[in-house]
């Protein structure tokens, strides 16, 4: 009857926290709590997937003038507009100060940056699920908006990043360097992965950046829930995100504020979702809680 009376009063007070209760944390494995973590993710995939499907006839060559909902193809104007907001196109002033052909450790840096964007939404979902449950629903209700709103800008405003503008003539050289720097980390197999990767994916998904956006998405989203110095590590991966995509030839600055503003909008909508202002889930000599 003690024991009963104790998981009752322990229970009563999680629930008053907003904790979710003990056998919520035990009744799945480690393993299945995980697998219904990421069940939600597959809406973006499957976003992603239809996105793809319908910006297949532009392709990266001089097929069909617009996608299948009849959007045509943005080469010039995402250019210009960078232009106009730094006197030059970023991507290739960088390249002809940083890049010859040969890959330096600056670029290894770069690919690495570069690829956690595919791993960057899956882990945070899965430490919100394990470290702070209570904001679980708010951090899936961030993460697809933000993917779904960034995808639709796919199919209503294909764009050429730098590196097919730069093939096209609209822009100086600009290689597309994102995979080079694996060489230099003696993983030239994980660069062709991601050459390989690059080339079966949607060329003109690039405004507004998913990349850009996803990176200050986490930074907003956990910055009420982490210590300030893991504020500085968060902000410090937005910007070396931005930096990289915009060397890179991924994409150009225009691009990142536009995946910025999305992750700013999705934010706000899932705050607004849940119902409730955040208070700061951290305070000096604690630790994470949910």
């Amino acid at each position: 009857m003690t024991t009963e009376v104790t998981r009752h009063r322990v229970d009563v007070a999680a629930a008053a926290d907003g904790a979710p209760r003990t056998d919520e944390h035990t009744r799945h494995g480690p393993v299945a709590q995980l697998l219904i973590a990421w069940s939600p993710l597959s809406a973006i995939l499957v976003a992603y997937a239809v996105a793809q499907w319908v910006s297949a006839p532009l392709g990266t060559g001089d097929g069909e003038a617009t996608n299948r909902v009849g959007s045509a193809l943005h080469v010039v104007g995402p250019a210009r507009a960078d232009e106009a907001l730094l006197g030059a196109a970023p991507s290739a002033w960088l390249q002809e100060r940083l890049w010859d052909g040969d890959p330096r450790w600056w670029d290894a840096v770069a690919a690495l940056v570069y690829v956690t964007h595919f791993v960057v939404i899956p882990l945070v979902t899965a430490v919100v699920w394990f470290a702070l449950r209570d904001r679980f629903r708010e951090w899936v209700v961030a993460a697809l908006t933000m993917s779904v709103v960034g995808i639709a800008g796919y199919v209503a405003y294909p764009a050429a990043p730098p590196w097919l503008a730069a093939e096209r003539g609209v822009i100086g050289d600009v290689d597309r360097t994102s995979h080079v720097g694996w060489d230099v980390l003696h993983l030239d197999v994980v660069g062709r992965l991601t050459e390989a990767g690059q080339s079966g994916s949607n060329p003109v998904a690039a405004m507004p950046s998913l990349h850009a956006g996803a990176a200050l998405l986490v930074a907003l989203f956990l910055w009420p829930s982490v210590s300030w110095a893991m504020r500085v590590v968060l902000a410090a991966y937005a910007v070396a995100m931005a930096l990289t995509l915009v060397y890179t030839g991924e994409h150009y600055v225009v691009d990142v504020l536009a995946g910025w503003a999305v992750a700013v909008l999705a934010v706000v909508v899932a705050r607004v979702a849940v119902g409730r202002a955040i208070r700061p889930a951290w305070t000096p000599g604690a630790r994470w809680r949910s």
